[in-house]
Formats: structure tokens, sequence, C-alpha cells
């Protein structure tokens, strides 16, 4: 065997009997991982909105409540996050928690993930 004939072995691509269905699985996951980013971005944004938001619609003109504000946002989600600990250990507060607007939101982008999910994979069919 020469270099030639090693040359001629690698020049064509070798044809495989299910190229058309590798096409097609290989575009379908390319697609679905562009996707979820782009929805992971979607949902990083409207958290960091919705934190944004709880900052600032209590901050009247001063500099001082800026950071009233900031400490009240936070504390607000500590207390969420307490509640959240709790519901895990102890069923009693469900319902204080199932009433807090972060459950609201919690639920909303959930709502929204599964949406998307959904019209991924109807997308994915007609692929």
């Amino acid at each position: 065997m020469t270099d030639s004939d090693l040359g001629e072995l690698f020049a064509a691509p070798m044809a495989f009997d299910d190229a058309p269905a590798f096409e097609a699985r290989t575009t379908r996951k390319l697609m679905m991982r562009l996707w979820l980013r782009q929805w992971l971005v979607v949902m990083a944004g409207l958290v960091g909105g919705v934190y944004a938001l709880f900052q600032f619609v209590r901050v009247p003109d001063s500099v001082l409540s800026v950071k009233q504000a900031r400490v009240e946002t936070d504390q607000l989600f500590d207390k969420a996050g307490q509640q959240f600990s709790t519901l895990t250990t102890s069923g009693v507060h469900y319902l204080d928690l199932v009433q807090q607007p972060m459950v609201f939101w919690a639920v909303f982008a959930l709502c929204l993930t599964l949406l998307g999910l959904y019209y991924a994979y109807s997308r994915e069919e007609t692929l």
C-alpha cells in the first residue's frame, strides 16, 4: 500500500446507511441545546428582573432608602428561603408559603418553562 492509496482512502468520505437519521438526530440535539440555553438566559433575566423590581418598588428619592430597600429585599428573599426550608421539614407552614408572592413567581416560571419545553418538542417533530 502506497501513500497515494492512503490518500485515496481518506479523500472520499465514507457513506453510512443511517446518515440521514444521524444528521436529523444531531440537528435535533443541537437545536434543543440552543433552545434550552436561550430559555436559561430568559429565566435568569426574569429572576433578575423580579429581584430588581422588588428593590425599586419601595425606593423613595433618597440614597439611604435605596440601601434600606436592598436590605429589605434581601430579608424578603431570606424569609422566603427559610419558609421553603420549613416546608421541607414540616407541613404546618404549607398554606402560608403557598400564599406568598414568591410562590406565584416560581409557579409562573415553571409554567413558562413547561410551555417552552412543549414548544421545543413540538418543533422537534417538524425537523
